[in-house]
């Protein structure tokens, strides 16, 4: 194996930037200096380049079709019990799909072997090994008659599959599409506040959050109008269940009562801003610049995210990973999207550079992975760094 040899590369300090270099700042709010990692052939190879997302996309490739797709699924209380080996497979090839179609958006020399790997991952996410896990609270999530509906499984998958479509035009996954989605919106007409649970007697505000977005997408590409669960949702969520020290959304509720078991967290608020902007823009603009204030903080010249604001008493779970002087990195992870996706390209390329540095990259045989990272967290990342790429759209 070849050994990382992370490297800051810098512009000589007697010459300024030319005028292509500015340029290019000026566009994409990339920030200086450059993280390289020689390559197989001794080359250096830029990690936050598309070069290296295509390395990236080979070892997440190979590391997720080591899953045996044929094996029984993991039973989870959705609390503690089997958490990583439930939900971070299942996580692991939906983002590792989102990134897939952003490469195949943004990459002409991967846009092939990208879009067909986002219908290997399509396919995989309707075997019970990776969404079984979810049948014991909704029933089977993939029948040939009637769609059980799950905002959190069926969110992601019908996400996944409209990305898909806008991207490469096909319509083969069609059918299955108009049963998700209508299955979808039919349980949150009939949700009073447009929340639906995640797991039996679990309310997860953001796990919503992937199911409504999608719901735009599919209104987009289908000509449909959900747009009341969207609304509805938003007004829940406002009249409810935003914490009253900072604004911010609350993670964990109890909608009978309509009361907060949980303030806000790192984790969930990055992960709920990948997809807030589809259901109301202005909404997630506001949560944005609430979270923005209240989360991000400098670190090093870098940025990182907080995982819980400040004041609040700090525990970590096998959501937010070790909580290091306040800082996640389940939620710096997430942020790099969640920063791209509503505008602030500055603060998402701070992001990926610091992810970068302490992810402990290593190049082997035309792959490159992050040996401190899962590779769930690998492609939660790839999908954030994917969308700083220039054609790659939110």
């Amino acid at each position: 194996m070849i050994a990382a040899t992370l490297s800051m590369v810098a512009a000589p300090p007697d010459k300024s930037p030319s005028p292509e270099a500015k340029a290019a700042i000026n566009q994409t709010g990339r920030p200086s200096p450059t993280l390289t990692i020689k390559d197989d052939k001794g080359r250096e190879l830029d990690l936050l380049s598309l070069e290296a997302y295509r390395a990236e996309f080979q070892y997440l490739r190979r590391k997720f079709r080591e899953l045996d797709l044929t094996g029984a699924p993991v039973r989870t209380d959705g609390w503690k019990d089997n958490i990583p080996e439930a939900e971070w497979p299942f996580m692991g090839f939906s983002y590792f799909g989102y990134a897939c179609a952003n490469l195949a958006r943004s990459d002409q020399a991967l846009c092939d072997e990208a879009l067909a790997e986002t219908r290997w991952l399509l396919e995989a996410l309707q075997t019970p090994r990776l969404t079984g896990f979810i049948a014991d609270h909704f029933g089977e999530p993939f029948t040939t008659n009637r769609t059980a509906t799950s905002a959190f499984v069926h969110g992601h998958f019908l996400n996944l599959t409209l990305r898909y479509r806008e991207v490469s035009g096909d319509q083969r996954y069609d059918g299955l599409i108009q049963r998700v989605a209508q299955a979808l919106f039919e349980a949150y007409t009939k949700s009073d506040q447009a929340i639906l649970k995640s797991y039996t007697n679990m309310w997860w505000v953001t796990d919503n959050c992937p199911a409504l977005s999608a719901l735009a997408r599919y209104d987009r590409q289908f000509n449909r109008d959900t747009s009341s669960g969207r609304r509805r949702f938003v007004e829940s969520l406002k009249a409810h269940y935003l914490d009253s020290q900072t604004g911010m959304l609350c993670t964990y509720v109890d909608p009978a009562p309509r009361r907060s078991l949980q303030g806000p967290r790192g984790v969930s608020q990055m992960y709920g801003l990948h997809f807030l902007k589809d259901i109301d823009p202005e909404f997630a603009a506001g949560q944005y610049a609430l979270a923005r204030r209240h989360l991000f903080r400098p670190v090093l010249g870098l940025l990182a995210v907080r995982e819980f604001p400040e004041g609040v008493p700090e525990t970590a779970d096998v959501d937010s990973g070790p909580v290091v002087l306040g800082l996640g990195p389940s939620a710096s992870g997430f942020g790099i999207a969640a920063a791209a996706i509503n505008g602030d390209t500055q603060s998402a390329w701070q992001l990926a550079k610091a992810a970068t540095i302490v992810g402990a990259p290593e190049f082997n045989d035309g792959e490159l992975r992050y040996a401190l990272m899962p590779a769930v967290g690998q492609a939660v990342i790839l999908f954030g760094k994917t969308l700083l790429t220039r054609s790659a759209a939110p």
